[in-house]
């Protein structure tokens, strides 16, 4: 009779308090954990992929610390705090202000940014938000045939148009007000390819580069790409001129491999000191991460970036006011 009392009665589900610090327990290992294994992103894409989502990883660290606080569980805390301060280390820095260029600004220059996504048809959302952004320079990731026949109403105030057309789906092009030279279309690591132009902006010579490396799903997706970032360093270290690079690179800022590329080709971030302005999934805000950059050389001063507003992409796009400077002028 008494070992009948004792045992659970079938079905018997466990009391809320148990669930609650079984799941709060799992989140806080978790979230530290993943907060680690981005750090070996090299050796694998799964480890890679963990890479992304520190801004997430933080809000788990936060919540989790409030729940073991008033759950009296100091060990948990302690786990919480751990995942908190690493994750503090990678994200704080991309809002802390960056030192003003020494040099005297002569001109700006805005640039614009959007993976329109090939699927997409709300081509008026596109148009629309660039007359209303009015930049000097646009660039647009995964340009149909279709999206490009559609952009061409974009002539009438970008007279300058470059467009590498990488099959049905996955062109790029580059609609400016500035006259382009020196066009060109790379092949970088294989996969889509890299177009590049020069701009002439006060006297100074800017070169003009954007990309769209190959999604690193799979081993081999995640070879290419990585080979991609790779051999894009190679070739943007090698300019004399100042340099701005821009796309989807389909990786954010704390990845090994994103840290290496810009290592080698000595560019910054342009969000650096504006926050980690994440911009895709947009049918996900829970899981949005920074992978649509804009990269600069050091003598190009960012005055100011920003997203921009939903154009039916599951991107959001990102508009860069940068500034060359008599420093730059004189290179």
């Amino acid at each position: 009779m008494k070992w009948k009392l004792l045992q659970k009665p079938t079905g018997w589900i466990p009391p809320v308090k148990t669930i609650l610090n079984w799941g709060f327990m799992l989140a806080a290992v978790t979230a530290s954990l993943c907060s680690l294994t981005g750090y070996l992103g090299e050796l694998h894409f799964l480890l890679e992929l963990t890479s992304h989502f520190k801004v997430q990883y933080l809000g788990i660290g936060f919540c989790t610390l409030f729940f073991f606080l008033m759950a009296r569980k100091k060990a948990w805390c302690l786990v919480s705090l751990f995942c908190i301060a690493i994750n503090l280390l990678e994200v704080v820095p991309w809002y802390l202000p960056q030192p003003a260029s020494a040099g005297e600004t002569v001109t700006q220059l805005r640039l614009l940014q959007s993976n329109v996504l090939t699927s997409n048809r709300q081509y008026y959302k596109v148009i629309s938000l660039v007359r209303k952004e009015k930049p000097d320079v646009a660039v647009f990731i995964e340009v149909s045939k279709s999206w490009a026949k559609e952009l061409e109403v974009l002539r009438e105030s970008f007279p300058y148009v470059f467009l590498n057309q990488d099959g049905d789906y996955f062109g790029t092009a580059i609609y400016s007000k500035l006259p382009l030279a020196n066009k060109s279309i790379k092949d970088l690591g294989g996969g889509r390819k890299t177009i590049m132009a020069e701009v002439t902006i006060q006297g100074q010579l800017v070169s003009l580069l954007a990309s769209h490396p190959n999604i690193p799903t799979g081993r081999s997706g995640f070879k290419q790409r990585n080979k991609q970032l790779s051999e894009l360093g190679n070739y943007v270290v090698k300019f004399k001129n100042p340099v701005v690079m821009v796309g989807d690179f389909n990786t954010t800022m704390w990845s090994p491999h994103y840290k290496k590329f810009v290592g080698k080709a000595g560019l910054r971030n342009a969000r650096a000191g504006f926050g980690t302005l994440p911009t895709w999934p947009t049918f996900f805000p829970l899981l949005y991460i920074p992978i649509d950059h804009c990269l600069v050389s050091p003598e190009i001063e960012v005055v100011k970036i920003r997203r921009g507003r939903e154009v039916g992409s599951d991107h959001l796009p990102l508009i860069a006011d940068l500034a060359i400077t008599r420093k730059a002028e004189s290179n």
